[in-house]
């Protein structure tokens, strides 16, 4: 991808090589956490059941975040100075998030098949923590950071379900 700055104007990394590496891992997670939005959004409009209402806006709170981190992540990759790809054909053809049925969907099951997306998504990032940081000790906080949001909506996910059983 074409960089939006020369090397003068970037932070300093150990190996300025690797700019193009961390800003292809930050790309990954970019487009996992733009599709999850999408997904929760999908979910949100498709949730039915006597818990649906409180479901609905936990889901709305949820896109929220993503797209927050998503935000974070890919101004991560710009101060790299790698252009990050959010658009909706690099998300349908990137993404490794498992897509949902457009159906209506109980909200039990809305909760149980959002968190196991949400837990897939967390352990990718986990996974990439120790090759980016050992090139970049900041990107490595933003990835922890996003590790962190998807392990504790994993734990709400998780209470959401406890009250349902």
């Amino acid at each position: 991808m074409d960089s939006v700055a020369n090397s003068v104007q970037l932070p300093p990394l150990d190996n300025p090589n690797e700019r193009a590496a961390i800003g292809a891992e930050l790309q990954v997670v970019l487009v996992d956490l733009i599709d999850l939005s999408l997904i929760g959004k999908q979910l949100h409009w498709s949730v039915i059941g006597a818990a649906a209402h409180g479901v609905h806006l936990f889901l709305d709170e949820l896109v929220d975040q993503w797209r927050e981190l998503a935000d974070v992540v890919a101004e991560r990759a710009v101060t790299l100075g790698f252009i990050p790809d959010g658009r909706s054909s690099m998300v349908a053809t990137g993404s490794r998030v498992e897509p949902v049925v457009v159906q209506s969907v109980a909200d039990h099951a809305v909760v149980w098949e959002l968190g196991r997306r949400v837990a897939a998504v967390a352990e990718r990032v986990r996974a990439r923590l120790v090759s980016v940081g050992g090139a970049d000790l900041v990107t490595q906080d933003v990835l922890i950071r996003v590790v962190e949001m998807l392990e504790k909506q994993q734990w709400l996910l998780r209470v959401q379900l406890g009250e349902k059983a």
